[in-house]
């Protein structure tokens, strides 16, 4: 069962997370940016899917205090009342629009959140149980994997400016599809290798129960998290990540895997 206290963190950084993409640049001058008219599925779904863990989160936080009815009834009153703050919020933001439809797409993802609740705690838990076998848990590297991975995100999503607007995805996917390459440079090349180095570096250290096997799995891993952060960079409106780059993420990420076994190989 996910302890309370952690589940009531991931809660407040969720609402602070969404209190920071609702809040904009403030309009001093009356000048705001234009509605959309009608109503954008691509939007609709975002809103849902950000609301989702707040469902999820607030199940696991509240479940001390009640059950069933009373607590599902709150958690959608709260979802209410926080989106519709939002919504009132993005009122005096000049980047953002404020619409009734965004409140009832929240509390769906809410709904849905507190629903797929128990679900989601016992896929946590099978997967917690098999990082349990790999030794993650138990090695003291696991602080420095989760520091390091957190420090690569947050400089790479920086400052999180999240959309599933297709036609924005074309826009910002548009270099890539012109030049797959897309040549960053070269000092970029060098930090984008380093920064994946030193995480598949820290993770195969982390990974002490499985012996020589611990270095492959931890690069193929940190190959893994970095096409998925350089994908999430596409979401985020940051400049898109090519082959080269990613070519680079995957040479740091070999090389740091090669390293941490060659120490701990001449360790023991």
């Amino acid at each position: 069962m996910v302890h309370p206290a952690v589940a009531a963190a991931g809660w407040v950084c969720l609402c602070l997370f969404v209190l920071y993409g609702s809040s904009g640049a403030l309009s001093v001058d009356g000048q705001r940016g234009s509605a959309i008219p009608g109503f954008s599925v691509p939007d609709l779904a975002q809103n849902i899917l950000l609301y989702i863990p707040f469902g999820i989160f607030g199940v696991w936080t509240t479940r001390r205090y009640a059950s069933g009815i009373s607590l599902y009834a709150g958690l959608i009153g709260a979802g209410v009342l926080y989106s519709i703050a939002m919504e009132l919020l993005q009122t005096v933001s000049a980047a953002r629009i404020a619409s009734p439809l965004d409140v009832i797409a929240n509390v769906i993802g809410v709904g849905i959140g507190a629903w797929a609740a128990p679900q989601a705690e016992r896929t946590l838990a099978v997967v917690a149980e098999r990082l349990g076998t790999t030794g993650l848990w138990a090695s003291p590297a696991r602080y420095a994997l989760a520091a390091v991975a957190a420090a690569i995100v947050i400089a790479a999503w920086y400052p999180f400016d999240i959309t599933l607007d297709v036609s924005t995805l074309s826009e910002r996917s548009r270099p890539v599809r012109r030049d797959p390459w897309l040549w960053p440079g070269t000092i970029e090349l060098w930090w984008q290798a380093t920064r994946f180095l030193v995480l598949a570096l820290v993770t195969t250290l982390s990974l002490p129960r499985l012996g020589r096997s611990a270095a492959p799995i931890a690069a193929a891993a940190t190959i893994a998290a970095a096409i998925a952060i350089d994908l999430g960079q596409l979401g985020m409106g940051h400049y898109p990540i090519g082959v080269a780059a990613l070519l680079s993420q995957a040479a740091g990420a070999s090389v740091g895997a090669a390293a941490a076994f060659a120490v701990t190989t001449r360790g023991n």
